[in-house]
C-alpha cells in the first residue's frame, strides 16, 4: 500500500473509490482479494482517523455498542461468522472494553472493536493481493469528477487530480438539516451542533448544563449514554415529531417466521393487512421485521411509486422506529436517565430559537394538543438523522455532479437514481458505464441500504460487476478467494 498522491493511472485497469468507511473498505477488500491481473486500486478518505471504521465505527467510547448481534455483523456475506471468530479469538484482549460480558452470537458488543475488526480485514486483503494489484491510499476530498478520453478526471480539494478507469463514490450518510424554523438566525450560534459525529470535542462541556437533543433515535441515544457515562448531571430534553424512543432487542434472537405476500399487487395496504396477519398467529413483531428485511429491497421495488410515497408518508416513522433497536445494555443506562429525571422526551417540533448571552429559549409545540412550551437550556444538539435529498446538500461532489446531469435525485428525493447494478443513472435516463454508488444513496431505490448486513452484498457484487468490466487486457477474471481467515493475529 502506498500513501502517494495517486495521480497516475494504470494502462491495466484503475479503480477509484470515494470514502473509506465501511462500504468503501469493503469494496476495496473484494477487488483486492479477487483481481487476478493487474490493477491500481485508489482508495479515497478526506478523514484520515477515519479510514477504515466511517463515522460510526470510528468512536471511541466503549459505550456505543452495536446495534446488531455479534454473530450477524460479518463483513463477508459468504462468511457469516467472520466477525464473531475474530472476537472470540480476542476474548480476553476485549475483556476490558466489554465487562461483565463475554463474547457469543447474542452479545452486542462495542462499535470501537467493530472498527478495529474491519482494519484487521483490509490488512489482510492488502497482504494476499496477487502481484500487480495494488492500493494507493490517498487522504484528500474529491470535489468533482468529469470526463476525458475515456477515463474519469477526479479534481481534489488539494488541487490535484486523479485519473481513473472506474469510480465508486461510498458516501456513506450526511449531516442532518436543520430543522426548519421562521428565524434560523441561531444555527449560526456556538450553542447550536449541527451535528455530534462531524465535531471535534463534546457539545456539552459543562456536567451541569442544560441542553436540548432534537430527534429521538440512535443517534441521540449514543449522545445521551455519553454524557451518562461521565457522570452528567444536568438536564436532557429530547423533542421529537412522535416522542418515540427505539424499541429493545430481545435477549436472544427470535425464531423467524414465514411471510406470504401471496399473488395479488402490492400496496401498502395489502402489506399491512399480511403484516397483521401474521401478528394474530403470535408471532411478535421483532421476527416480523427480521423474517421482512432480507426481501425488503424485492418488496420495495415492486411497490408503484404512488405507494411507495403513501408509506413515506404515512408508514415510515412507524417502520424506522419499531426497524432501529437498541442494545438491552444501551436501554438499561437510557431508562435510569429517565426515570431519575434527568432526561425527558417530549412529542412535537422546534418552532423558535431566542438566545441571549446565557443561554437559549426554546419554544416546541407538543404534539396533540398544539400547545407551546419554552424549554431553557445551554446547548442544542441536532440528532435527527441523515438528510437524504441530494438537492439540499452543501457538498461540493454532489453538486457538481448533479449540477452538470451526471447524476440525479431518485424520484423520492431519497438518494440518487441507481441502476440495479449500482451505476448511476444520470440526467437522460443512461446508466453510466463508469460511475458506481452503494449504500445510503441506494435508499430511494432499496429502502432498506445503510446497514452491514445490506451493504456487505453490495459491496462484494459491486466488486465482481467492476472487475469484469475494466478497459481490455485489464483485470477481467475473478478469482474465487480463500476464506478470510479471521482467526490470524492483525
Amino acid at each position: 500500500m502506498t500513501a502517494a498522491s495517486g495521480d497516475r493511472v494504470q494502462s491495466d485497469g484503475t479503480i477509484a473509490i470515494v470514502g473509506a468507511g465501511f462500504a468503501g473498505t469493503m469494496v476495496s477488500v473484494h477487488l483486492l482479494r479477487r483481481a487476478s491481473d493487474p490493477l491500481r486500486i485508489i482508495l479515497i478518505e478526506r478523514h484520515p482517523e477515519r479510514f477504515c471504521r466511517g463515522v460510526a465505527y470510528s468512536t471511541r467510547e466503549d459505550c456505543h455498542l452495536l446495534n446488531v448481534r455479534a454473530g450477524d455483523m460479518s463483513a463477508f456475506p459468504n462468511y457469516p461468522d467472520d466477525f464473531l471468530q475474530w472476537a472470540l479469538d480476542r476474548q480476553h484482549d476485549l475483556a476490558g472494553s466489554f465487562p461483565g460480558h463475554e463474547v457469543s452470537p447474542h452479545a452486542f458488543l462495542p462499535r470501537r472493536i467493530y472498527g478495529e475488526y474491519l482494519h484487521g480485514v483490509f490488512k489482510r486483503a492488502l497482504a494476499g493481493a496477487r502481484p500487480g494489484v495494488d492500493l494507493a491510499l490517498v487522504y484528500d476530498e474529491v470535489v468533482d469528477i468529469v470526463a476525458s478520453d475515456g477515463l474519469q478526471i477526479l479534481k481534489l480539494r488539494s488541487g490535484n487530480m486523479i485519473q481513473a478507469h472506474r469510480v465508486v463514490l461510498a458516501l456513506g450518510n450526511f449531516p442532518p438539516a436543520d430543522p426548519p424554523v421562521a428565524d434560523d438566525s441561531f444555527y449560526r450560534s456556538t450553542r447550536y451542533w449541527r451535528n455530534p459525529w462531524l465535531e471535534r470535542g463534546s457539545p456539552i462541556t459543562n456536567r451541569d448544563e442544560a441542553c436540548l437533543i432534537i430527534g429521538s433515535g440512535l443517534t441521540m441515544v449514543d449522545l445521551a449514554i455519553s454524557l451518562h457515562d461521565r457522570d452528567f448531571q444536568g438536564r436532557i430534553h429530547v423533542v421529537s415529531r412522535h416522542g418515540r424512543l427505539p424499541p429493545v432487542h430481545c435477549a436472544s434472537s427470535e425464531n423467524l417466521c414465514r411471510v406470504d405476500f401471496g399473488e395479488e399487487p402490492l400496496t401498502v395496504r395489502s402489506l399491512l393487512r399480511r403484516f397483521r396477519t401474521q401478528l394474530r398467529t403470535g408471532q411478535g413483531w421483532r421476527s416480523l421485521i427480521s423474517a421482512v428485511r432480507p426481501c425488503t429491497a424485492l418488496i420495495w421495488s415492486s411497490l408503484p411509486l404512488r405507494e411507495k410515497r403513501r408509506f413515506l408518508r404515512h408508514l415510515r416513522t412507524f417502520w424506522d422506529n419499531h426497524r432501529h433497536q437498541l442494545a438491552p445494555v444501551a436501554a438499561e443506562k437510557l431508562h435510569v436517565m429517565i426515570d431519575s429525571g434527568r432526561l425527558t422526551v417530549h412529542a412535537g417540533r422546534v418552532e423558535r430559537f431566542v438566545e441571549d448571552e446565557h443561554g437559549v429559549d426554546v419554544t416546541i409545540r407538543l404534539r396533540g394538543s398544539g400547545e407551546r412550551k419554552v424549554l431553557r437550556v445551554d446547548r442544542v444538539v441536532n440528532c435527527t438523522g441523515s438528510e437524504c435529498d441530494y438537492r439540499k446538500l452543501k457538498h461540493p461532489l454532489t453538486e457538481n455532479l448533479i449540477r452538470r446531469g451526471m447524476a440525479v435525485p431518485d424520484f423520492l428525493s431519497f438518494g440518487l437514481a441507481v441502476a440495479p447494478d449500482g451505476a448511476l443513472i444520470n440526467a437522460e435516463g443512461c446508466a453510466s458505464e463508469f460511475l458506481f454508488t452503494l449504500g445510503p444513496p441506494r435508499k430511494g431505490t432499496l429502502w432498506e441500504t445503510t446497514a452491514v448486513p445490506e451493504i456487505r452484498g453490495q459491496a462484494l457484487q459491486l466488486a465482481e460487476r467492476l472487475l469484469t468490466s475494466l478497459p481490455r487486457h485489464a483485470a477481467a477474471r475473478v478469482r474465487e478467494p480463500a476464506e478470510p481467515v479471521a482467526s490470524v493475529r492483525d
